[in-house]
């Protein structure tokens, strides 16, 4: 099956595997996006979600071959849950940022292995460099506590 990718944008945030289930990292492609921006269908499925979890819109289409995009901090959805989808269909629309995450059963896939190196309908982004963005003041004192704690480590 062919993976196009699904958003013209700069990637900012590569794949970073977590080293444990609940361990921090990137499970996806974060792509910096001008608010508005249409995002696509990777490839042709069934969306098997599309609606908000945590304050967040979300979209998710299971493909034939196993794999699930999800499509995470989307501004608008245009497709419902139960519907098939061809590739290169319109999901809905970004805001600044647009996360895609690729999942094969429970485990997280890095998401530029499977897109199109041809660039099918939207040219391969390139991968940008990484900037700082605002964050509430309570994410800047969990990372002053990770960052000063004798383990190292952040306990959630």
């Amino acid at each position: 099956m062919t993976y196009v990718w699904p958003v013209e944008g700069t990637v900012v945030d590569p794949f970073r595997p977590p080293t444990h289930s609940y361990g921090p990292g990137n499970r996806g492609l974060e792509f910096a996006t001008q608010p508005g921006a249409s995002f696509w269908a990777a490839a042709r499925g069934v969306v098997s979600f599309a609606g908000q979890v945590g304050g967040r819109l979300h979209v998710t289409v299971s493909h034939p071959d196993g794999l699930r995009v999800s499509y995470s901090g989307v501004a608008t959805i245009a497709v419902r849950r139960g519907e098939r989808v061809h590739q290169g269909q319109l999901l809905g629309t970004t805001g600044d940022r647009l996360h895609v995450g690729v999942r094969q059963g429970e485990t997280y896939l890095d998401p530029a292995g499977i897109f199109d190196e041809d660039g099918g309908v939207s040219a391969q982004p390139h991968l940008g460099r990484p900037r700082l963005v605002p964050s509430p003041v309570p994410v800047y004192r969990l990372q002053l506590r990770w960052l000063h704690s004798d383990a190292g480590i952040a306990v959630l």
